[in-house]
Formats: C-alpha cells, sequence, structure tokens
C-alpha cells in the first residue's frame, strides 16, 4: 500500500519520533515515508484512539524567511477543505519543525493505477469526476493545488469505497483570487 503518494522509509532506521506526543494529543506511532517537502508518520489521536497522518516539514523548508506565517495561513487554509474527495489538515503547529496533522488515507495511487495499463472509459469519468468535485470545492475555498499529479491522487481501498478518489498534500498551494 502506498500512503500518500509517496515511497515507503526504511523501516529498520530507528526515528526518534516515533512514540512521541504532540500538543498532548497525537501520539506518533510509525514513519511511512519521505517526500521532498517532510516526513509522513501514521499517529493516532488519543482521546478518539483515531488514525491520522502526522507531517513533519523538512528543517531547511522553515528557515526560508517569513515562512512560519506562510505555513500558517496555508495550513488554516487546508483545515478548511471539508469535501469527500480532498484530504483534510485535521490541526497544525510546530514542535521542532511545523507539521500537520491530516485524515490518514491508505489506497492506490493514480500512477500505480495507470502503470497496471490503461483504464476503461466508464473507470476514467468515474475518477474524472471525483477528480473535478474536489479541485472545484478546492477552489471554492481559495485554494489552488499546484502540484496535482497521479502520485498526488489515491484511490480508497476500503470495503465499498474502491476508487473512492482523495487528493493528497495541499501543502504546495497557492491562493485564488476568488
Amino acid at each position: 500500500i502506498t500512503f500518500h503518494g509517496v515511497e515507503p522509509s526504511d523501516p529498520s532506521a530507528p526515528d526518534p519520533r516515533v512514540g512521541r506526543v504532540l500538543q498532548g494529543r497525537y501520539r506518533i506511532i510509525a514513519r511511512l515515508a519521505a517526500s521532498a517537502m517532510g516526513v509522513v508518520y501514521k499517529g493516532e489521536r488519543l482521546q478518539q484512539a483515531r488514525p491520522v497522518a502526522v507531517k513533519f516539514l523538512h528543517p531547511w523548508i522553515p528557515a526560508q524567511k517569513a515562512f512560519l506565517g506562510r505555513f500558517e495561513n496555508e495550513a488554516r487554509a487546508m483545515s478548511r477543505l471539508g469535501h469527500p474527495n480532498c484530504v483534510s489538515v485535521i490541526d497544525f503547529g510546530v514542535e521542532g519543525q511545523p507539521y500537520l496533522v491530516m485524515d490518514f488515507v491508505t489506497g492506490t495511487t493514480v500512477r500505480e493505477v495507470l502503470q497496471a495499463g490503461p483504464l476503461p472509459v466508464a473507470r476514467t469519468l468515474r475518477i474524472a469526476r471525483q477528480l473535478l468535485a474536489g479541485l472545484t470545492h478546492a477552489h471554492a475555498q481559495g485554494i489552488i493545488h499546484r502540484d496535482l499529479k497521479p502520485d498526488n491522487l489515491i484511490l480508497g481501498d476500503e470495503a465499498g469505497l474502491e476508487d473512492h478518489l482523495r487528493i493528497l498534500d495541499f501543502g504546495q498551494i497557492g491562493r485564488a483570487h476568488v
């Protein structure tokens, strides 16, 4: 299973974040993957025993001038995404590095599906409709996804929700002028 469209991390390497509790609410359970923007972990919202994804940004990113203000503004914008086809930001903060707490999503990326061969037209249209619905919602919130690609689109693998598209990684967003 690919998580959030990024390559799995080396599970044998010890990670000091695993086992840590953020804000007294989120326990870091396991390192899942690393991407160009940060490291993704499986976490748990302690009070609800709810699985979440926690993405810590790489240290070089917040070192950029005026980054933290922009990070907070973008995290607030992403938290307004409340659509079934968008991965939502549940919480955010800074603990060592800035981090985002998001819906935990598993499934297969659209890239992986396309590598298996051409899709039937009906399936392609179902997936495209969901993508457009999620993007329409994001645009209505003033958010433009600037890194839209098959790796950032995941098709759910939960029973009854096969081919349920979720748009991932709204971390590289632009603001629409609406």
